[in-house]
């Protein structure tokens, strides 16, 4: 080899290991990796006051009062605490999974305002849109794209982070009642009308009262009516301001079930609500707890609750709800078919090799 070619060989391998050795302090000097690190270092939910989420949707906003929180867009309904301090809990423990370089998130960005008291802002998030599926009937990728105000990187953490995409009514409890049906001692149906049907447990079943002789219950439809307070659930809250005229509950449909102990719970049904959907109202009167402490004190805490969800609020339900608490002696009732005797057949009498005589 000659001597210039050796002297060339030698400082190009002089300068690798200079390269070599740069690198491994430029690695060494690098700041410790995002990864794993808390998205919102200083966020303490307790200093929450109102929450705003800004999305595609309906907007929702979310205020802490002196009655508790509300959902201002449900015109001051109660918002479900435990939902609420679960998804606060979720953003404060929110984790960087991936340092999301390069990407942005589009203008339909989802946003999450949260203020303190006096509207001090807290922090503010952006979150990408959900990630869809690759494929049909795959599951869609875990984790969202999120960027925090003020800082322009953006992140992917490991929560799909979704209650932030739900509507007004997914921020509070929509049921209203869960008595099993097996509680229940007597059910009356009023029309408007004055029309009057009656049902009362007998040898452990409902059974409707006045039925003739040739007549008989339709257990088919008996279900419905025995169990619509089972789970009774709401679709939307009526505005406050609704008279009881316009909502057609002046003159409504009633629903009055009493309960073995006592209890008596009446539901009044009235129109028909833009949407198809019908306008009812609730009342409960409890019976005497007795003279046991804990049993007034329980009977306290439950009229409470159901004052605040009955005093107050005109609900929206689905048609098919109103429909089970509405119905008429026509549907309940179908005439007894008459028992029969099989026929008996005759045969005529026929000639040896089967034809007939």
């Amino acid at each position: 080899m000659k001597r210039n070619q050796l002297l060339i060989l030698v400082v190009i391998a002089a300068v690798l290991v200079a390269l070599a050795f740069l690198s491994t302090r430029q690695q060494r000097a690098a700041p410790p990796s995002a990864v794993g690190k808390p998205l919102l270092h200083k966020l303490a939910i307790e200093s929450v006051a109102r929450v705003e989420i800004a999305r595609s949707g309906a907007p929702v906003t979310i205020v802490r009062g002196d009655a508790g929180w509300a959902v201002t867009n449900l015109f001051g309904y109660p918002a479900d605490v435990s939902k609420l301090q679960t998804a606060l809990l979720k953003l404060a423990e929110l984790k960087i999974g991936e340092v999301a370089r390069g990407v942005n998130i589009d203008t339909n960005a989802t946003l999450v305002d949260l203020q303190g008291a006096s509207g001090k802002p807290l922090t503010t998030l952006r979150l990408g849109a959900r990630p869809a599926a690759d494929r049909p009937g795959s599951r869609p990728p875990q984790g969202r794209l999120v960027a925090v105000a003020g800082n322009e990187q953006v992140y992917r953490v490991k929560d799909g982070l979704e209650e932030f995409d739900g509507d007004p009514r997914d921020w509070v409890s929509s049921q209203l009642l869960s008595i099993p049906s097996s509680d229940i001692r007597t059910i009356e149906l009023a029309s408007p009308t004055g029309g009057v049907l009656s049902l009362s447990r007998e040898s452990g079943t409902l059974q409707l009262q006045g039925i003739a002789t040739n007549e008989e219950f339709e257990a088919g439809k008996s279900y419905g009516v025995e169990s619509a307070f089972s789970y009774l659930t709401f679709s939307g809250v009526a505005d406050p301001k609704l008279g009881e005229a316009q909502a057609g509950l002046a003159t409504p449909h009633t629903y009055r079930v009493t309960l073995k102990n006592g209890d008596l719970y009446t539901a009044r049904i009235g129109a028909a609500a833009p949407g198809g959907d019908r306008y009812l109202r609730l009342e409960a009167q409890l019976a005497p707890p007795g003279t046991n402490a804990t049993a007034q004190a329980e009977q306290a805490t439950r009229k409470a609750e159901l004052e605040q969800k009955f005093a107050r609020w005109t609900y929206l339900v689905p048609a098919t709800t109103a429909e089970n608490m509405t119905r008429t002696r026509a549907e309940l009732v179908k005439p007894r078919v008459a028992a029969t005797n099989a026929t008996a057949t005759s045969e005529a009498p026929t000639a040896p090799g089967g034809l007939p005589e």
